[in-house]
């Protein structure tokens, strides 16, 4: 099913059962993201607010909340049909020409489909049926949502924002969040090497202290929602690539006071400008992370005209803790990253970005390994072939027969196949998203590649044999153990790391380098009994048996670098690495720490209150 504007995908999601109406007054202010919380960790449908409070445009929200209803988005019916929308975009980032007549005719339907990537020019469109101007705009019509109880400001989150660089042909599309400071001014949140940044940097080369001319559009067809925000090759514009999927050229119009051009069936347009020397403060805000980011100086958009159709649907969001809708949005392009990396690197069998890692903080890998160290080869391929992966702090590989995305199988490889001193890869000094307070400085930290295939001959020719105990220990009797050293809360130790390899530790932290003392302890206590070769030390907020609390304490509260505890006692208990996944003292890091979000009782107690009503979950 392939869809002309939003509209259509809505009618479509509420007859597949994927969409709910919600008459019931809901405040935008946290109640909204409440009621959006519950309903995607639940796996329910798409949100239709149609009465939000003080407002007479209704909210989308939730419309990408489960892997399916992206896969819907792209024309799609199943998630795993997205590896086909993968290997498209991979024969378009490097198309080979057909070797004969039989191999013309196979790629038939790839040359059909892109006869489909030209936009179909408008002279007039629905998503300029109204137009506000001058003391007329107002975002104060408009409800936009306050996610969080510590938000400074009201945030537009699904905003796809336009620009053109001067020296450029295509225009570019992104996804910004944009803090809400006037009727007629928002801040844009860009980082340095995304598009808009990159063009409006161009332009004031080119063209310094003039206007930089922005059209934001919201409310786009799924197509063109979606392919802002999947990874397209350099040469193909957004456009284009919503085209292939939807099977129809997109239709743009001319924005009103630029040449920007515009989808035609957006809900609403922002057009105006950025002043290359006008600039705010902007956050803090709770985010993907689960944290408060850090307040930034970043460049104000001001709006001239607003457009939009004839009742206009508002399309939102909100981000926090995992799983949040953009971490959904990663399981589903997951689908999409392998055939491009499969293209480059043959060998990789699978690629699997957690949820749990903000979706893309983490990365795991299996491989057909060819050659001694080709897991280390791999994993500079993650850090360096797509900009998507630029963030990524942790990489494990792993041997192609282990099940990339079962926490099990991968803890039971580190645990078999790793030394983790001579396994373990660190990378200083590299880009780090600015979001990430557990790096040293904004935006520059460390990486650190776990290679946990099989060794080769050639792999282990320095290895130091190590006294190993022959049977496995009584893992419920050491956790048991473990649990009376002092500051301990919970241990666990996962049962499928043969001789206790893993141990996962919670404690009560009141005081610098705690963590790493009480690692010490345990494997001092362990000492004879187990070959535990790693152990994760995390607060109190975290469950030691819930992988998506751990793996989401260690891709936000650790740096790899400053945070890991090498231990290379190799012919007396072999190597170990301890990994401090605990929030950091001031005298342990050199930023300010993250604040988490919490939120409102208050609000949770309405929602409490009118949830059996709403019957979302039926």
């Amino acid at each position: 099913m392939k869809f002309k504007d939003l509209r259509e995908f809505i009618d479509y999601l509420e007859q597949q059962g994927e969409l709910k109406r919600i008459t019931q007054p809901v405040d935008p202010d946290q109640e909204i993201t409440e009621i959006c919380d519950r309903t995607l960790r639940a796996g329910g449908p798409a949100l239709l607010f149609e009465n939000p409070v003080g407002y007479d445009v209704p909210v989308l929200a939730n419309l990408f909340g489960t892997p399916g209803r992206v896969a819907m988005g792209m024309g799609r019916t199943e998630v795993r049909e997205l590896r086909e929308v993968g290997k498209l975009l991979a024969y378009l980032k490097e198309p080979e020409p057909p070797k004969g007549f039989r191999e013309a005719l196979d790629k038939l339907p790839v040359f059909k489909q892109v006869l489909n990537m030209p936009v179909k020019r408008l002279r007039s469109a629905p998503c300029q049926d109204i137009v506000w101007q001058g003391d007329d705009v107002d975002l104060d019509k408009i409800p936009v949502m306050s996610c969080w109880p510590d938000d400074v400001a009201p945030l537009l989150t699904w905003g796809l924002t336009i620009t053109k660089g001067p020296n450029k042909k295509r225009q570019n599309l992104g996804i910004y969040r944009q803090q809400k400071i006037a009727k007629n001014k928002i801040i844009m949140r860009w980082l340095a090497h995304r598009g808009g940044a990159l063009d409006l940097r161009d332009w004031m080369e080119a063209h310094p202290g003039k206007p930089f001319p922005v059209s934001v559009a919201f409310g786009a067809d799924p197509a063109t929602i979606l392919g802002a925000v999947t990874p397209i090759p350099d040469t193909l514009s957004e456009y284009a690539f919503a085209g292939l999927l939807r099977g129809r050229k997109s239709e743009v119009v001319k924005s009103l006071t630029n040449d920007l051009e515009v989808p035609a069936s957006a809900e609403i347009v922002l057009e105006g400008y950025i002043d290359p020397n006008e600039f705010a403060d902007e956050g803090p805000y709770g985010d993907h992370t689960g944290y408060y980011n850090e307040v930034e100086r970043h460049h104000v958009f001001t709006i001239t005209h607003v457009t939009m159709r004839k009742d206009p649907i508002y399309h939102s969001t909100y981000t926090g803790r995992p799983p949040d809708e953009p971490a959904v949005l990663g399981v589903a392009l997951n689908e999409v990253f392998v055939p491009i990396l499969q293209k480059q690197f043959p060998e990789i069998v699978d690629f699997y970005l957690p949820p749990e890692g903000c979706s893309y903080r983490m990365a795991v890998v299996s491989m057909k390994k060819q050659y001694p160290g080709h897991a280390k080869r791999v994993m500079m391929g993650v850090w360096s072939f797509l900009r998507q992966f630029m963030y990524t702090k942790f990489v494990i590989v792993v041997d192609e027969d282990v099940d990339t995305r079962d926490w099990g199988s991968v803890i039971a490889a580190m645990g078999r196949n790793m030394d983790p001193v001579r396994d373990t890869l660190f990378i200083d000094q590299t880009p780090i998203d600015s979001l990430d307070f557990a790096s040293p400085v904004v935006g520059l930290g460390s990486k650190m590649g776990l290679d946990a295939t099989a060794k080769w001959e050639a792999e282990t020719a320095n290895a130091v044999a190590y006294p190993r105990p022959q049977a496995e220990p009584d893992h419920h009797a050491l956790e048991q153990e473990i649990k009376q050293l002092p500051a301990v809360i919970d241990c666990y130790l996962p049962p499928t790391a043969e001789l206790a390899g893993v141990v996962i530790v919670t404690i009560e932290k009141d005081r610098e380098g705690q963590a790493l003392q009480v690692m010490d302890s345990i494997w001092a206590m362990l000492a004879t009994k187990t070959d535990t070769k790693f152990i994760i030390a995390c607060d109190g907020d975290v469950d030691a048996r819930d992988w998506n609390d751990v793996i989401w304490a260690v891709t936000t509260r650790m740096d790899p670098s400053r945070d890991t505890l090498i231990v290379n006692q190799a012919a007396e208990h072999g190597a170990r690495i301890g990994l401090d996944a605990t929030n950091k003292l001031p005298g342990e890091a050199s930023r300010e720490w993250g604040t988490p979000i919490v939120k409102s009782a208050e609000v949770v107690a309405k929602v409490d209150a009118i949830w059996d009503e709403l019957g979302i979950l039926g």
